[in-house]
């Protein structure tokens, strides 16, 4: 017998271009689904022409790496991480909390809107809300504790931005 093909495609919200300035990351993402919950440490490295990221478990494991250049996202998973966690949904997540929303508005398909309250973000699709972003502790150039709660795939990540710094090209 042969396997199933899957042809269920989740609905992820359009990829942004990349944004500079020139900056390295790190952050400690808790991410908790159905009966589980991971943490994992982020080091990003982003400006206007790529996205770099890599994830590491606490204890030093490589779980993914991942690049965008504006086109096309490409990624390599351990077998540790679940099916379900997509790298163009850590790309889609990292941006819907930190791109600025103007940018964000140009992407979306016709029946998303992005609507903004103090210190939120509520994705709705086809009048549903699908993602809030709640910034815990806002910041202007790059808040440093977010939490966001994915209703439709039914997954919340608590984001602990460790260190931002901004480096030369």
């Amino acid at each position: 017998m042969q396997p199933q093909q899957s042809t269920y495609k989740p609905e992820l919200m359009p990829i942004a271009r990349p944004l500079g300035p020139p900056r390295r990351i790190v952050q400690q993402i808790n991410a908790v689904w159905a009966d589980r919950q991971e943490s994992l440490l982020a080091v990003l490295e982003l400006d206007a022409k790529h996205i770099a990221m890599a994830g590491l478990s606490n204890d030093g494991l490589s779980l993914f790496n991942l690049t965008y250049d504006g086109r096309t996202v490409k990624s390599d998973k351990s077998p540790l991480l679940p099916e379900q966690v997509a790298p163009e949904f850590i790309i889609s997540d990292l941006q819907l909390v930190y791109w600025p929303v103007a940018e964000l508005q140009k992407i979306l398909p016709a029946e998303w809107r992005l609507e903004v309250a103090e210190n939120k973000r509520i994705l709705i699709v086809r009048n549903k809300k699908q993602v809030e972003v709640n910034y815990l502790s806002p910041d202007p150039v790059w808040p440093k504790s977010v939490e966001l709660v994915n209703f439709q795939y039914n997954y919340r990540l608590n984001i602990k931005t460790i260190s931002y710094d901004l480096v030369s090209e």
